[in-house]
């Protein structure tokens, strides 16, 4: 193969990407967009306000709120539509790989907790109870959140901005691996961190919590039918969470396996175009992270009640703004002619 007919194919593959990023990215990012603020908005009803398992969801939820409008942003601008805003400045740069990082592992973790909290509640050992308490979840979300801004601290030191070596010299906002130590920054943080230990950890407890489910209606059985319902869905909500999470994480943390693996190797055009193309696929399967509205609203009826009726509050608020308009409208309408109908003195 000629240099022009692999160049010529680089073109294609590189467009095909760009549509791709843009007629697949940009819905799926409304999808989890729209369900994020919908959970942040469920998750503080009054129905889950007091509740361990709640807190920690409530809080992943803000944080994959504050992920969205930076990292995939950034992405389908990047993608699909050759716009980077991320790559005008190097401290920006920097700056904005490490919130993107920090955010995501908290969020992760916050929902790993979770799935271990609601482990702790369908235990049937008392000792293990006291671990789900209010106070230790807001004590654990606080130590969540202080490490992570601690730990990541070194990615500000490896991401920079870069020429990739590709057909058009694409100037990106990643980790060169310019070093070995930038290398390990690489393997503990993307593959490790932000991409194999989650995913297994949610999946262990998702499975312990299934086979231990039923006792958390043994645990309720002298409370109210509504407390009962709402620790067995939740506990349900969770271990589904736990499952699509692993198919959507783990593809991701192999091919930046592979991708390390792979680095100093001599890659043509046309390879690295798929690579490209594969990428996307993979970190839109990795989106799919922030699609949990949508397995909460299938595995449990009371969030679904909830949305319902949050949803019949926002119609309600905006038709009946309308209808309060239209009505003034009327009656100003009224008045006016009535006026025009009165006859001077």
């Amino acid at each position: 193969m000629t240099n022009a007919t692999e160049y010529i194919i680089f073109e294609k593959y590189k467009t095909f990407t760009q549509q791709f990023t843009k007629y697949a990215g940009i819905p799926l990012y409304i999808g989890c967009f729209y369900g994020t603020v919908m959970n942040m908005i469920i998750f503080g009803q009054r129905t889950y306000r007091h509740r361990s398992g709640a807190l920690y969801l409530l809080i992943a939820s803000l944080c994959d709120f504050i992920y969205l409008n930076i990292g995939p942003i950034s992405n389908i601008l990047q993608y699909g539509f050759q716009h980077n805003w991320t790559i005008n400045s190097i401290k920006f740069c920097k700056i904005k790989s490490y919130f993107v990082f920090v955010i995501t592992a908290i969020s992760a973790t916050l929902t790993t907790l979770a799935n271990i909290n609601q482990y702790l509640l369908s235990s049937k050992k008392n000792k293990r109870w006291k671990y789900t308490s209010y106070i230790i979840t807001i004590r654990c979300t606080c130590f969540t959140i202080i490490c992570w801004f601690i730990i990541s601290i070194p990615i500000i030191f490896c991401y920079t901005r870069y020429y990739h070596s590709s057909g058009n010299e694409e100037l990106l906002c990643s980790n060169p691996l310019h070093g070995l130590f930038c290398f390990w920054i690489q393997i503990l943080y993307t593959c490790l961190f932000n991409g194999f230990l989650h995913p297994f950890l949610m999946l262990f407890f998702g499975i312990c919590t299934y086979k231990n489910i039923h006792n958390i209606q043994e645990r309720s059985i002298l409370k109210s039918n509504r407390i009962r319902q709402v620790n067995y869905q939740m506990a349900l909500m969770l271990v589904l969470q736990s499952i699509k999470s692993s198919f959507a994480s783990v593809p991701y943390a192999i091919f930046n396996t592979y991708m390390l693996i792979t680095i100093n190797r001599n890659k043509t055009l046309l390879h690295q175009a798929k690579e490209n193309i594969f990428s996307q696929i993979v970190y839109f399967l990795f989106w799919s992270n922030y699609t949990s509205f949508f397995v909460y609203m299938y595995s449990s009826t009371i969030f679904k009640d909830q949305w319902k009726k949050l949803m019949k509050k926002i119609f309600c608020c905006l038709y009946g703004k309308r209808q309060r308009q239209l009505h003034y409208q009327t009656q100003l309408k009224q008045m006016t002619v009535v006026q025009s109908m009165v006859k001077p003195n």
